[in-house]
């Protein structure tokens, strides 16, 4: 809110005194030569729009999330300092989306439910949420917390429309990340596929976690998850019905299964590890992926798969 200096209209003037977050009347104020007080009140910035979304690695050391912060709703800075209380708001949770799951007691600390909105400033820093160990957590469920300002000192209010906020993370698994594939595949020369060539395919590929030791991938060149290949020129190009599951053991780092999770369509495209290649797997120092597998179809030989992914960056 501002305070607006205006003409008096008329014999009276009216004085609008408002309590919370309240909109900008500055063209009324001028319309009707009302002055706008004013007002003293505190929000989180972030509310009344989508649960603010981060992610984390799956990990036993320490990680933390940012979380809101507070500002006033007002044109000057603090004269001194303001103390704002922090609340925990479980309910909001299934109310900003019914899949988001709270996150459990004893998971995580907040960096403090006291806020403070230093003396020259108008904002505060961050509310934190520390994870001392997301391994304990599911990586398939996208964990939230609600946080609502209880009170505020120095004489502030709470903007009522703008006192409410939801933080909502997921985990990535530690196969997780953008990767640039070569791919090199044999068995269908006869059909269009390239037999024996490997080729890097167009844009990076997103890997990204399904459960604890699973991913999918997804061609930020193509737009989709289906499975990459090229043809007998060079070109890239995907199978249809085929989208692969990788599987890992979380101890060993092999790749012990390659799924196909999209439904049959009447081809009978199945995936599978290649049993021949026994050092399929992830390597932690170097983060690449080494994925050997055999794609199965109905009347039609095997088409095996020698994909290497190189990690680039974090996802």
């Amino acid at each position: 809110m501002r305070k607006i200096a205006v003409s008096i209209i008329g014999a009276a003037s009216f004085m609008l005194v408002g309590t919370g977050c309240l909109k900008d009347d500055g063209f009324e104020a001028q319309k009707y030569g009302i002055e706008i007080a004013e007002v003293k009140g505190v929000a989180f910035p972030q509310a009344n729009s989508s649960p603010l979304m981060g992610s984390i690695n799956s990990q036993t050391t320490a990680q933390d999330i940012q979380g809101p912060y507070v500002t006033l709703e007002q044109v000057a800075s603090a004269t001194s300092n303001v103390t704002v209380t922090i609340a925990l708001k479980p309910e909001l949770v299934a109310a900003a989306d019914p899949d988001f799951t709270v996150l459990p007691d004893g998971s995580y600390t907040l960096s403090t439910t006291s806020v403070v909105i230093p003396a020259g400033s108008k904002s505060s820093d961050a509310i934190k949420i520390n994870i001392p160990n997301s391994a304990s957590l599911d990586p398939v469920k996208t964990y939230a917390l609600g946080l609502t300002i209880s009170a505020a000192d120095q004489g502030y209010t709470v903007a009522s429309n703008q006192k409410e906020v939801v933080v909502a993370f997921t985990i990535k698994n530690k196969f997780d990340g953008v990767y640039t594939l070569k791919v090199r595949t044999t068995g269908w020369a006869a059909y269009g596929i390239a037999d024996g060539a490997t080729y890097t395919y167009p844009e990076d590929f997103d890997i990204i976690t399904v459960g604890a030791n699973s991913v999918s991938s997804f061609s930020n060149y193509r737009g989709d998850n289906l499975l990459p290949a090229f043809s007998a020129t060079g070109g890239p190009t995907a199978f249809g019905a085929t989208s692969p599951l990788f599987i890992f053991d979380n101890g060993t780092n092999k790749l012990t299964d390659v799924q196909n999770t999209i439904p049959d369509d009447g081809r009978g495209r199945k995936l599978e590890i290649n049993p021949a290649v026994t050092d399929s797997r992830y390597d932690p120092a170097t983060k690449m992926i080494y994925a050997a597998f055999i794609m199965k179809q109905n009347g039609r030989p095997n088409q095996y798969f020698y994909d290497t992914l190189t990690y680039v960056k974090a996802r």
